[in-house]
Formats: structure tokens, sequence, C-alpha cells
């Protein structure tokens, strides 16, 4: 696929410098949006540009979405308001919307002069919501119906529905001031009788959300119950709009690149505006300061306490760094699968089971890495001693890991915060703490 798309882009590019825009137009739009924007990427902004104003606008609009963010601002940033205008006109409402909102004030503000007064009014109210909530991600545009209209009409809106409505597959029932209703599935309509009101079918227990709902609680819903979008609702029961799975799909995406961000001991982009090498230290310095001034005050502290015991036996020096090894990957896998567990939601069954066969898989792990190496260490010194040591130092090693790890991240929901963002720094520098400890506290227990 790689070389594919690679072949595509320097197509385009040779087609381009030979002056050749009208071939490159036609080859561009016979591919799909998502390849044209693969190909896109390995092309050079002022032809990407070249090629997308002289697309047809549904077409480009269509490409111009598959590329990330901030591509798609630096060349909004580059093109006229006419060229801008035509392309978020071809959009579905909630893109268009996105796009609105990343570029500079005084662009948007030009685009709005070009829209209606009802539809800058419609981009301005959906504006006001965050990126990251349910009225972020919603659309306006979905199909609604009345409790008296008949089945037979209300099938004959969908086979009618514009190409903007964003899915036909739930159709609203809402009242006469826009409060809904009831919820109608498509195959509840073809199965029903066409002269049926659809405000006598049976109604169903509506799950929906709220505007200002965080989008990681609009995805677990849309998770939980198998449902392809979710109506947003205001205070009073009015329908506003809908998110639909495909909006969801990107939000789990944009979660899972946050988690491991911050594993990292980073954050996102989003997170950080501040541009540049500037952004990535002030990330990151924090948590490798911290972690620093952890390992020298504590870790290096706990060296000093047992130099004696090192010095008589400095066999124990080799195995440090497989203890610490050990112990910090440990704790961050275990923290990871408990943390991601709850961040579904409070402390359930399944939660208390992970943790539990999580606390049962370090005892296993311990027990037997810490006999296999305690072997080892022996057969290298031939003192029984040191294999006691090593062995069931790393037997306590491992399984202070498991449960540290599953500690970490029940504390952060108790806490109020987001178990899944635990910094890896945080839990590393614990561990090496706590597997240093253990292995001199043993080693002075049973060699003094």
């Amino acid at each position: 696929m790689e070389e594919r798309i690679r072949v595509i882009a320097e197509t385009l590019q040779d087609m381009i410098i030979r002056g050749d825009i009208s071939q490159a137009v036609t080859t561009a739009s016979e591919l799909h949006s998502a390849d044209l924007a693969e190909a896109l990427k390995h092309i050079d902004l002022d032809d990407r540009i070249e090629i997308l104003i002289n697309m047809e606008p549904r077409n480009a609009a269509m490409a111009l979405l598959e590329l990330e963010d901030p591509d798609q601002v630096e060349i909004a940033g580059r093109l006229r308001t006419g060229e801008l205008y035509e392309l978020l006109v071809n959009m579905p409402v909630d893109e268009a919307v996105d796009l609105l909102g990343d570029i500079t004030f005084e662009q948007r503000i030009r685009l709005f002069g070009l829209f209606g007064r009802e539809e800058a009014g419609e981009f301005r109210e959906l504006l006001r919501y965050p990126d990251d909530t349910a009225g972020g991600l919603m659309t306006p545009d979905f199909l609604s119906v009345h409790p008296y209209d008949t089945v037979g009409e209300v099938i004959e809106m969908i086979r009618s529905a514009p190409e903007d409505v964003e899915t036909i597959y739930y159709i609203y029932v809402l009242s006469e001031d826009g409060v809904l209703r009831n919820v109608l599935s498509l195959r509840e309509l073809i199965v029903s009788q066409k002269e049926k009101k659809v405000g006598e079918m049976a109604p169903r227990k509506v799950i929906a959300v709220e505007p200002d709902d965080d989008q990681e609680l609009v995805a677990e819903l849309i998770s939980k119950y198998d449902l392809l979008a979710v109506p947003v609702m205001d205070a009073s029961g009015r329908m506003l709009g809908l998110v639909t799975v495909d909006d969801v799909m990107d939000v789990i995406g944009e979660e899972v690149e946050e988690d491991i961000m911050r594993l990292a001991g980073a954050t996102t982009a989003e997170e950080d505006t501040r541009p540049g090498l500037v952004s990535d230290i002030s990330r990151r310095l924090p948590w490798f300061f911290l972690a620093a001034a952890l390992e020298i005050l504590i870790a290096g502290g706990i060296l000093k306490m047992y130099s004696d015991v090192l010095s008589e036996f400095i066999i124990l020096v080799f195995f440090i760094p497989l203890l610490v090894l050990m112990g910090g990957n440990i704790a961050i896998q275990s923290s990871t699968i408990i943390g991601h567990r709850l961040s579904d939601g409070s402390f359930s069954r399944s939660v208390i089971k992970a943790v539990f066969k999580e606390m049962l898989w370090g005892v296993i792990i311990g027990v037997l890495t810490g006999v296999a190496v305690g072997l080892i260490a022996f057969l290298l010194d031939q003192d029984v001693r040191v294999g006691f040591v090593v062995g069931f130092s790393l037997t306590f090693t491992v399984i202070a890991a498991s449960m540290i790890g599953c500690a970490f991240p029940a504390v952060m929901r108790l806490a109020g915060r987001d178990p899944g963002g635990l910094p890896g720094p945080l839990v590393g520098t614990t561990m090496d703490m706590v597997s240093l400890g253990i292995y001199l506290g043993v080693g002075l227990l049973l060699i003094k």
C-alpha cells in the first residue's frame, strides 16, 4: 500500500511539474479520498493546493477532511476566502465547524459574510461548544418526524433525504416544540404497516447525552449499547443534534494517543499550544526532574545505606538492573491494564476481578522468575546466600510491582482523576525505589 501511494504521489508531482494540471486533477479525482489524502502528504504544499482548488469541490472537501488537522488548517490558511467557502459548504456540518474553529478569527469572520444568516448563526452556535464535548462532535443534520406522521410518509422522507443527513438508520420522533419522544430504527419502519402513525409505535428507552458531556462518555455509551448514533439533548429534552459512530472512532483514537503520551510523561499537542522545542521540553522536563530527584535522594540513599553489604558481596550489584527493570515494567503493565478498566467506569465486579487476576499473575511470575534467577545467581557465585537473596528479592519485587501497578490507577480514580493518564516516569521511579529497598533489605536479613 505504501508503495502504491508513493507512486501516485510521484505521478501527481510529475504532472504538475510538466504543467499538466488538468491531468493531475483528473487522476486525483479518480482516487478514493483517503488514498488521495495519503498521496497529498508527499506533495509540496503549493501543489496540494493547486490540485484541491481545481477539483470538484465535493471531492476536494472529502480529501481535505482525510488529512491531519494541522495540514487542514495550513491549507485552509493559504486558500482565498471564496475557495475555502466552496469546500466548507460541501463538508458535513460537524466537520466544517471543526475547521472553522481552527482557522484564524479574521478568516472565520470573512467566511461568515459569505454564509447566509441562518447558516452563520448555526455555525456560531456550534462553535460555542468545546471540541472534546458532545456539542463539539454533534451534527444538527438528522432525520426527524412528528408523532402524527405515518410509516409510509416517513419511508418516503427517507428516500428523499438529502446527502448531508448523517444517518438514516435512526429516525427521531419529535414533538412540535422539538422535544425527543422516541427513536425508531429503519428496521422497525420497514416491518410496520404503512398506515400506522409513528406516535403509536412502541416507545424505547432513549439513550442520549447533553451538549456539555465529555466525548469519552459519548464513546462509552455508543460502545456499550452498540449504537450507530446518539442524540444530543438540552436540559428541557429538545434534540439539538446527534453524534455518529464514525466521529466516536476518531475520539477513541485520540484518547488512546493521549493515554500513550501521558504514559510517556508528556502531553498531547492539544493540551499544550506552545510551539516547537520549548513545548516539548516544558511537557517532559518536569517529570524527568522529579524522577531524577527521587532517584538521587531516595534510591541513592538506599544504596549508600547498604554500601557495606554491597562491598562485601559485589555480585549483588550485577543483579540490580534486572530487579529495577522487572519491577518497573510489570508495574507499568499492571497500571495500564487496571487504568484502562477503570476508565470505563467505577469499581465494578469486573475491575475487582481484574485486580485480583493481576495480583495472582504477579505472585506466579514472581515465584517462577525468582527461582530461576536465584539458581543462576547461585551458579555464578557458588554461594547459596546470594542465590536466596536474588531469588527472594525478585519474587517480592514482582509481587510488589503488580500490587503498586494496580494501586496507582485506583488512587487516581478515587481522587477524581483519569486513571488511564498515569505518567510512566512516576510509576517507574516509584518501583525503582521499592525494588532497591526490597533487594537490599532482603540482602541485609539473609546475609548479615
